[in-house]
């Protein structure tokens, strides 16, 4: 099974948007150590997060590694001009060749105020831009430069992304922490309906997981209250650093139980390999995404290793172990 490691490149405490950005790029050459296949940042906008450009993320982060694929989960097409958009990931794909991804998505990114101001007059509707970025990507025109394609996924949440996808032949990323259970009859939707396109010929589909995990319990506990936080309304410029957390910690919301929520698969290692387990039998993709919220840069990278050994269960954790979950489908 590929593994991509996906950041949100969120602004936590005095790292600032800056140091949020460079994180982010340092998790991609951590992630390309441990074996991942991917890496992609995701756009959003607002103050809590750092990337509202991720193409040129995707370029520091692929100028940073050597092999790795490099991303974007995803470029929201509804604010721009598929030229535009095919015109930039041509000359990534030329700059770094057969290593480019170009995730596109229709979520807004941002609050109402900055929707409104990225908007452009007469916009088409989202399936026509699909189609004309698609027809940029594949046939190509004098304004783009003779390139190899970059690979193209179309990230969704809900039945039309997943039938989107496969009218026009795409992979889909299914966004299966924006749900509480799991929905394997949206992914099903895009199997049973996908039809072979100049990008694709069979379905092909990855689950994006939010992974809260730790080695110590008290940490998990910890990442949890701040997914409660960051979900909350609030005031802060940011979000709370690691220290913040732990002084928070008796004002912090109770996350209360998760047993079975699956929009954060939270736990210490073997709880999340449990989890981890049923989300794979639940939908049998061919690929993982995970991304996480924490402050700690070292504890994302450790979720990222966790993650790696649950998956391929032939490498050794950190601390030396195998996880027995062979559990998890290595394809």
């Amino acid at each position: 099974m590929k593994l991509t490691a996906f950041d949100q490149v969120l602004v936590y405490g005095a790292t600032g948007p800056a140091g949020a950005a460079r994180e982010s790029v340092r998790l991609a050459v951590a992630a390309e150590r441990l074996g991942y296949d991917r890496f992609w940042a995701a756009e959003h906008h607002g103050p809590t997060s750092g990337c509202g450009s991720p193409e040129v993320l995707v370029a520091a982060a692929a100028a940073a590694t050597d092999a790795i694929r490099v991303g974007t989960a995803s470029v929201l097409l509804p604010h721009y001009a598929p030229l535009k958009v095919a015109t930039t990931f041509n000359l990534l794909e030329r700059l770094f060749p057969g290593r480019i991804d170009l995730g596109i998505g229709r979520g807004p990114g941002a609050g109402e105020t900055v929707v409104r101001q990225l908007a452009r007059p007469d916009e088409a509707p989202y399936p026509e831009k699909v189609e004309r970025l698609l027809a940029h990507v594949t046939a190509g025109t004098d304004l783009l430069p003779e390139s190899s394609p970059p690979q193209l996924w179309l990230t969704g949440v809900g039945p039309g992304g997943a039938q989107l996808a496969a009218h026009y032949g795409l992979p889909l990323c299914f966004a299966q922490f924006a749900h509480g259970t799991p929905r394997p009859d949206i992914v099903e939707l895009y199997r049973e309906n996908f039809r072979p396109g100049p990008l694709g010929a069979a379905p092909r589909v990855s689950i994006a997981a939010r992974v809260a995990c730790a080695d110590d319990p008290r940490d998990v506990r910890l990442l949890r209250s701040l997914l409660t936080l960051a979900a909350a309304p609030t005031s802060r410029r940011t979000l709370p650093s690691w220290d913040e957390l732990h002084a928070l910690e008796p004002m912090a919301p109770s996350p209360g139980p998760d047993t079975d929520d699956v929009s954060v698969l939270a736990g210490v290692p073997t709880e999340v390999a449990e989890k981890l387990a049923a989300l794979i039998a639940a939908y049998s993709p061919d690929e993982l995404a995970v991304t996480t919220v924490c402050p700690d840069f070292d504890l994302r990278v450790r979720t990222l290793e966790l993650v790696r050994a649950m998956a391929r269960p032939d490498v050794h954790s950190g601390n030396g172990r195998i996880w027995d979950a062979g559990i998890l489908d290595s394809r």
